[in-house]
Protein backbone atom coordinates (compact mmCIF):
# COMPACT_ATOMS: atom_id res chain seq x y z
CA UNK A 1 0.00 0.00 0.00
CA UNK A 2 1.48 3.31 -0.86
CA UNK A 3 1.67 6.54 1.40
CA UNK A 4 -0.90 8.17 -0.78
CA UNK A 5 -3.78 5.49 -0.14
CA UNK A 6 -2.88 5.54 3.89
CA UNK A 7 -3.46 9.29 4.01
CA UNK A 8 -6.54 8.87 1.96
CA UNK A 9 -7.32 5.88 4.99
CA UNK A 10 -6.41 8.61 7.39
CA UNK A 11 -8.09 11.48 6.33
CA UNK A 12 -11.15 9.14 5.50
CA UNK A 13 -11.37 8.40 9.43
CA UNK A 14 -10.75 11.75 10.56
CA UNK A 15 -13.38 13.14 8.44
CA UNK A 16 -16.02 10.22 10.10
CA UNK A 17 -14.70 11.18 13.31
CA UNK A 18 -15.32 14.59 13.09
CA UNK A 19 -19.05 14.39 12.30
CA UNK A 20 -19.43 11.34 14.94
CA UNK A 21 -18.42 14.26 17.05
CA UNK A 22 -19.86 17.21 15.75
CA UNK A 23 -23.39 15.20 15.37
CA UNK A 24 -23.27 14.24 19.56
CA UNK A 25 -22.10 17.82 20.50
CA UNK A 26 -25.18 18.91 18.38
CA UNK A 27 -28.01 16.63 20.26
CA UNK A 28 -26.30 17.56 23.45
CA UNK A 29 -26.88 20.94 22.81
CA UNK A 30 -30.69 20.16 20.96
CA UNK A 31 -31.50 17.78 24.27
CA UNK A 32 -30.37 21.02 26.56
CA UNK A 33 -31.90 23.76 24.80
CA UNK A 34 -35.10 21.68 24.93
CA UNK A 35 -34.94 21.06 28.18
CA UNK A 36 -34.37 24.63 29.15
CA UNK A 37 -37.61 25.75 27.53
CA UNK A 38 -39.62 22.56 29.26
CA UNK A 39 -38.12 24.02 32.41
CA UNK A 40 -39.11 27.18 31.77
CA UNK A 41 -42.94 26.14 30.57
CA UNK A 42 -43.09 24.78 33.81
CA UNK A 43 -42.15 27.58 35.67
CA UNK A 44 -44.64 29.41 33.85
CA UNK A 45 -47.44 27.12 34.67
CA UNK A 46 -46.68 26.75 38.09
CA UNK A 47 -46.33 30.67 38.18
CA UNK A 48 -50.03 30.68 36.45
CA UNK A 49 -51.74 28.17 38.48
CA UNK A 50 -50.07 30.28 41.89
CA UNK A 51 -52.02 33.24 40.37
CA UNK A 52 -55.31 32.31 39.22
CA UNK A 53 -56.26 29.90 42.07
CA UNK A 54 -57.80 30.35 45.58
CA UNK A 55 -55.18 32.12 47.85
CA UNK A 56 -56.53 29.17 50.52
CA UNK A 57 -55.42 26.84 48.27
CA UNK A 58 -52.56 28.18 46.32
CA UNK A 59 -49.33 25.64 46.74
CA UNK A 60 -47.02 24.24 44.08
CA UNK A 61 -48.27 20.67 43.14
CA UNK A 62 -45.60 19.49 39.71
CA UNK A 63 -43.14 17.44 39.18
CA UNK A 64 -40.31 17.16 36.36
CA UNK A 65 -39.99 13.46 35.57
CA UNK A 66 -39.64 11.47 38.53
CA UNK A 67 -39.20 14.75 40.75
CA UNK A 68 -41.41 16.66 42.46
CA UNK A 69 -40.94 20.27 42.73
CA UNK A 70 -40.07 21.99 46.00
CA UNK A 71 -39.64 25.64 45.31
CA UNK A 72 -38.88 27.79 42.18
CA UNK A 73 -35.82 29.66 42.15
CA UNK A 74 -35.36 33.27 41.12
CA UNK A 75 -32.24 35.63 40.51
CA UNK A 76 -33.13 38.45 38.62
CA UNK A 77 -29.69 40.02 38.27
CA UNK A 78 -28.77 36.69 35.72
CA UNK A 79 -32.34 35.92 34.49
CA UNK A 80 -32.68 33.09 36.05
CA UNK A 81 -35.59 30.69 37.31
CA UNK A 82 -35.84 27.44 37.40
CA UNK A 83 -38.07 24.80 39.50
CA UNK A 84 -36.23 23.37 42.66
CA UNK A 85 -36.05 19.36 43.05
CA UNK A 86 -36.58 17.72 45.98
CA UNK A 87 -33.25 15.69 45.99
CA UNK A 88 -30.10 15.36 44.36
CA UNK A 89 -28.71 12.64 41.74
CA UNK A 90 -27.15 12.56 38.92
CA UNK A 91 -30.10 12.44 36.41
CA UNK A 92 -32.14 15.55 38.45
CA UNK A 93 -29.15 17.77 38.47
CA UNK A 94 -29.30 16.95 34.73
CA UNK A 95 -33.17 18.54 34.65
CA UNK A 96 -33.06 20.96 37.00
CA UNK A 97 -32.17 22.79 39.82
CA UNK A 98 -32.09 20.58 42.72
CA UNK A 99 -32.18 20.43 46.87
CA UNK A 100 -28.58 19.25 48.25
CA UNK A 101 -29.33 19.18 51.83
CA UNK A 102 -31.27 20.96 54.81
CA UNK A 103 -34.89 22.05 55.48
CA UNK A 104 -37.67 22.88 53.45
CA UNK A 105 -37.18 25.53 51.31
CA UNK A 106 -37.88 28.97 53.52
CA UNK A 107 -37.63 27.27 56.92
CA UNK A 108 -35.78 27.98 59.84
CA UNK A 109 -31.99 26.75 58.76
CA UNK A 110 -29.94 26.40 55.36
CA UNK A 111 -31.19 25.11 52.40
CA UNK A 112 -28.10 24.18 50.06
CA UNK A 113 -29.17 24.13 46.63
CA UNK A 114 -27.10 21.99 43.69
CA UNK A 115 -27.14 22.94 39.69
CA UNK A 116 -24.56 22.35 36.82
CA UNK A 117 -22.36 25.39 35.94
CA UNK A 118 -23.11 24.54 31.94
CA UNK A 119 -21.07 26.85 29.56
CA UNK A 120 -24.14 28.03 28.02
CA UNK A 121 -25.18 30.02 30.92
CA UNK A 122 -27.95 28.05 31.93
CA UNK A 123 -28.92 26.24 35.31
CA UNK A 124 -25.71 27.93 37.63
CA UNK A 125 -24.11 28.88 34.32
CA UNK A 126 -24.41 32.24 35.26
CA UNK A 127 -23.68 32.50 38.92
CA UNK A 128 -19.95 33.62 38.62
CA UNK A 129 -21.91 37.12 38.09
CA UNK A 130 -22.72 37.23 41.34
CA UNK A 131 -21.95 39.22 43.94
CA UNK A 132 -22.01 40.10 47.70
CA UNK A 133 -25.42 41.95 47.87
CA UNK A 134 -26.84 40.63 45.31
CA UNK A 135 -30.78 39.36 45.39
CA UNK A 136 -31.92 35.46 45.56
CA UNK A 137 -35.66 35.12 45.22
CA UNK A 138 -36.88 31.72 46.54
CA UNK A 139 -40.85 30.46 46.63
CA UNK A 140 -41.80 27.36 48.36
CA UNK A 141 -44.27 24.76 47.79
CA UNK A 142 -47.15 27.25 49.92
CA UNK A 143 -46.46 30.11 47.15
CA UNK A 144 -44.54 31.68 50.13
CA UNK A 145 -41.21 34.05 48.71
CA UNK A 146 -38.74 35.01 50.45
CA UNK A 147 -35.95 37.24 49.11
CA UNK A 148 -32.44 36.90 50.63
CA UNK A 149 -29.41 38.81 50.23
CA UNK A 150 -25.58 36.88 49.30
CA UNK A 151 -23.49 37.71 52.22
CA UNK A 152 -20.86 35.50 51.07
CA UNK A 153 -18.52 34.23 48.11
CA UNK A 154 -16.14 31.81 47.66
CA UNK A 155 -14.49 28.12 46.63
CA UNK A 156 -13.90 25.16 48.40
CA UNK A 157 -12.98 21.47 47.65
CA UNK A 158 -15.49 19.47 46.27
CA UNK A 159 -14.82 17.10 49.47
CA UNK A 160 -15.43 20.06 51.55
CA UNK A 161 -19.04 19.93 52.86
CA UNK A 162 -19.18 22.69 55.73
CA UNK A 163 -20.54 24.93 53.16
CA UNK A 164 -24.08 23.39 54.15
CA UNK A 165 -24.14 24.54 57.62
CA UNK A 166 -26.23 27.87 58.70
CA UNK A 167 -23.57 30.80 59.00
CA UNK A 168 -26.46 31.57 61.68
CA UNK A 169 -29.01 29.89 63.82
CA UNK A 170 -32.47 31.06 63.90
CA UNK A 171 -32.25 32.72 60.43
CA UNK A 172 -33.02 31.33 56.88
CA UNK A 173 -30.13 30.62 54.73
CA UNK A 174 -29.53 29.35 51.19
CA UNK A 175 -26.45 28.14 49.92
CA UNK A 176 -25.70 27.71 46.34
CA UNK A 177 -23.21 25.48 45.09
CA UNK A 178 -22.05 24.40 41.58
CA UNK A 179 -18.65 23.46 39.95
CA UNK A 180 -16.23 25.26 38.90
CA UNK A 181 -12.42 25.70 37.74
CA UNK A 182 -13.08 22.64 35.33
CA UNK A 183 -15.28 20.73 38.11
CA UNK A 184 -12.08 20.71 40.20
CA UNK A 185 -13.65 22.88 43.09
CA UNK A 186 -16.49 24.28 43.95
CA UNK A 187 -18.40 27.64 43.81
CA UNK A 188 -20.47 28.83 46.81
CA UNK A 189 -22.74 31.58 47.35
CA UNK A 190 -24.19 32.34 50.76
CA UNK A 191 -27.60 34.24 51.23
CA UNK A 192 -29.73 35.09 54.19
CA UNK A 193 -33.12 36.26 54.15
CA UNK A 194 -33.77 39.71 54.22
CA UNK A 195 -36.82 42.00 55.31
CA UNK A 196 -37.89 43.72 52.54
Amino acid sequence: MNKLKVYKILLALLIIAIIIVATLVIIKYVNMYNNEKNLQATVTNINEQLKNSDESISRIDEQIGDYKVVGIIKIPKIDLEYPILEKTNKESLNLSITKFWGNEINEIGNVSLAGHNNLNGTMFGKTKKLEVGDIIELTDIQNVTLKYQIFKKYVIDPNDISCILPEQEDTREVTLITCTNGNKNRLILKAREINM
